[in-house]
């Protein structure tokens, strides 16, 4: 009952704050986005942690993105994904599988976020979402800036995005979504270096370093 009175109450506060979208927080975000496709590289250590309303259980799992161009690296504890620039291959680590797919057009308004293409949390927000500047904050000794991101699509899988963008260098500190099911994913970022040398073999996927693995090649 107090999860679907939590619920009730956050979508309401998210329909109000749809008709929200404000100068201050776009202008923010054009900068995080200009700033951030300026590099030649990125990498950058994250961990996420996933909590649930409906059962209180919290899981987190470090990880490392590494990203050059198009081309991205995205490590997490039971599983390891590779764009090579054509083709996507990722590792499931418990399952000894490899999956290989073909990138599809992002869909960060539908839902799929980070995972599905990390560059998408480093581009411009104002295409599908509107933004309200909520204040000035200090999150682990850094000020920050803190803005709410609500999706305009409504069949979005999310209600809104919490985010905190480091006033000095327009970094990403941290972000939170919440999804409509009352599962919550918090990503923390850290230790945060542009333009370093990263070879191309970062984002090559070597099969045969899995030569049991069960390759499942769905690139139709």
């Amino acid at each position: 009952m107090r999860f679907i009175s939590t619920l009730m109450i956050t979508l309401i506060l998210g329909t109000f704050a749809y008709s929200q979208d404000d100068a201050k927080s776009k202008e923010i975000l054009a900068k995080v986005a200009s700033t951030n496709n300026s590099y030649k590289t990125i990498k950058v250590e994250y961990k996420l942690t996933t909590s649930s309303m409906q059962n209180g259980e919290t899981h987190t799992e470090n990880g490392l993105l590494l990203m050059k161009g198009d081309k991205y690296h995205l490590t997490l504890t039971n599983s390891d994904i590779t764009f090579d620039g054509k083709s996507i291959y990722t590792y499931l680590k418990e399952a000894n599988e490899i999956n290989i797919t073909k990138p599809e057009p992002s869909k960060v308004d539908k839902g799929d976020f980070f995972f599905s293409n990390p560059r998408d949390i480093f581009k411009g927000y104002n295409k599908n979402f509107k933004s309200t500047f909520i204040k000035e904050t200090n999150v682990n000794g850094t000020i920050c800036y803190e803005l709410d991101l609500y999706p305009i699509d409504l069949k979005t899988k999310y209600l809104r995005i919490r985010m905190h963008i480091k006033k000095s260098t327009y970094q990403i500190a941290d972000l939170k979504l919440f999804f409509k099911d009352g599962t919550q994913y918090f990503i923390e970022f850290s230790n945060f270096v542009v333009n370093s040398e990263l070879s191309d073999k970062e984002f090559v996927f070597d099969e045969k370093k899995y030569p049991k693995a069960e390759v499942n090649d769905m690139r139709f």
